[in-house]
């Protein structure tokens, strides 16, 4: 009797899990045979027409292949570029430069590096990091811009903010916008005008994580559920200095990265 419920057991310890990966696959077969076709006419979400107009290789979008003329000509210019700080700075999504002529650099875990040119011998530019550093609070600095003195920064976890180069104050400008109040839970890039508007994006109503194991906010999180599930919830805004307040200026865009 032993023996035998011996070997029941071990049958169904081999089978149960076959068997799940049987239904599992079969219930993922029919879910794939539901599916648009990716190389076909009918797209898996609806897509109004103007719209689709505006995709790349569309009567009003870009076009596809890109014409490479101009100063967009390929070239090799890049080629005698000189890397900087790989190990010192890691994360900044760009380089801003100061009215000094300093760089300003803003990594992954919010700190503000600053490097000053250097003139060597033999008339070579370097640039030496300075110390001393400002911090913009926890989240994930993205997209930045030097005005003056202010650095205006979109962070992923807090929403649209600056601060000032020389005393380090921070300044939340924009967390939430609309009426109820929607939260910035994605922003991404930024510009300014000629009369300090700020325009900037904001990539998906879906927060930023802070990663388990590096300890920084990973903004890939975020990025692969919008992509997965194929969310139009990203926005390009604008923030007013004189009203203080923020407009959505578009919405429904499918992970608004830059501007």
């Amino acid at each position: 009797f032993f023996a035998k419920a011996l070997a029941w057991a071990l049958m169904l310890r081999t089978l149960l899990p076959a068997l799940t990966i049987a239904l599992l696959a079969a219930f993922v077969h029919r879910c794939c045979l539901r599916m648009a076709d990716p190389f076909g006419d009918v797209a898996g979400l609806p897509i109004d027409e103007a719209r689709a107009a505006l995709f790349t290789g569309g009567p009003n979008g870009s076009a596809f292949p890109a014409a490479l003329v101009g100063v967009f000509e390929s070239n090799r210019r890049l080629r005698g570029a000189t890397l900087l700080f790989t190990e010192e700075v890691v994360g900044s999504e760009c380089v801003g430069v100061a009215p000094n002529g300093d760089l300003l650099m803003l990594d992954r875990n919010g700190f503000v590096f600053r490097a000053t040119p250097q003139q060597r011998k033999g008339g070579a530019l370097a640039y030496e990091l300075s110390k001393e550093r400002h911090y913009v609070g926890p989240g994930r600095p993205l997209g930045f811009h030097v005005a003056g003195e202010w650095l205006y920064v979109c962070c992923s976890l807090k929403g649209l903010l600056r601060l000032h180069l020389g005393s380090g104050a921070i300044e939340l400008l924009s967390g939430a916008t609309g009426s109820p109040p929607s939260p910035l839970a994605y922003a991404n890039d930024l510009d300014l005008d000629t009369s300090g508007a700020v325009y900037f994006s904001s990539s998906s109503d879906h927060p930023v994580a802070l990663h388990p194991l590096a300890g920084f906010y990973d903004t890939m999180r975020g990025y692969l559920l919008t992509s997965l599930h194929g969310g139009t919830t990203g926005r390009l805004l604008r923030y007013d200095p004189a009203s203080r307040r923020t407009a959505v200026l578009l919405e429904g865009i499918s992970y608004a990265n830059g501007v």
